[in-house]
């Protein structure tokens, strides 16, 4: 004898069985997804998880980390177009950064050198912590220290140039793995802002001044000959001693 369903869910079974069937109709129309591709996809449509932003560190003179289109990683003490970055959320604690302009993923190999690829991988994740400092750092998720279990971080030297996260000199606590998420320049220019004009002086300003008369030399009157004949007083200098 079939099983027979509550009223309730033949309603919510029905939908469930849509659901599969277009899910299986699209994954044979465009091949196998994988995980990460699917976590991008849904980063993408719900826009949770993601912010533009610019990694600036503080080692040397400031670096802002950047990503070119050739795969290399560096830093650039002023802020430009390469530097601009997309961090997204993978899962808790863990997360991805993209390049804006370059459109590739910042990842680790297993030697611990920084470069950026094109498809997102397991070497591609990394774990943001909050320092004391109000600085985060970023750690491989994949790749660390297996004798000692010491992490590797994603770290700039004094020279802005990418620093290898297997180096003993690479820790939590270094200068070089300091990172401070600055918000992009057009969510800046976003923000609204407001001035106090003092009126008062622009009303006195607006105010047309008449020019002061030339001073001239007190006349008097000549008493004999009718005339009149300038004064000038002469003050006295005293000096003492």
């Amino acid at each position: 004898m079939p099983r027979m369903l509550r009223p309730g869910t033949e309603e919510s079974f029905g939908r469930n069985i849509c659901a599969l069937i277009c899910a299986a109709v699209v994954a044979g129309s465009l091949g196998y997804v994988s995980l990460e591709d699917q976590l991008l996809d849904a980063a993408t449509v719900s826009g949770s998880g993601r912010r533009t932003c610019r990694l600036y560190c503080r080692v040397g003179i400031g670096f802002h980390l950047q990503i070119h289109t050739d795969g290399r990683v560096n830093g650039s003490h002023q802020p430009n177009r390469l530097s601009v970055l997309e961090l997204f959320a993978v899962s808790q604690g863990v997360i991805g950064i993209r390049g804006v302009y370059s459109n590739k993923f910042l990842s680790m190999n297993k030697r611990g050198r920084l470069h950026a690829v094109e498809r997102f991988t397991d070497d591609c994740r990394f774990r943001e912590r909050f320092q004391e400092n109000s600085y985060n750092t970023y750690a491989s998720v994949l790749h660390r220290n297996h004798r000692t279990g010491r992490d590797w971080y994603v770290a700039l030297n004094k020279r802005g140039k990418a620093k290898m996260g297997s180096s003993p000199r690479v820790k939590s606590q270094h200068v070089a793995t300091h990172f401070l998420p600055r918000l992009n320049l057009h969510d800046l220019q976003s923000e609204r802002g407001f001035t106090i004009t003092d009126r008062s002086k622009e009303r006195r300003k607006s105010l047309p001044v008449a020019p002061k008369p030339p001073s001239q030399p007190k006349m008097n009157l000549n008493t004999g000959t009718g005339k009149r004949v300038q004064t000038v007083k002469y003050w006295p200098k005293f000096r003492f001693g």
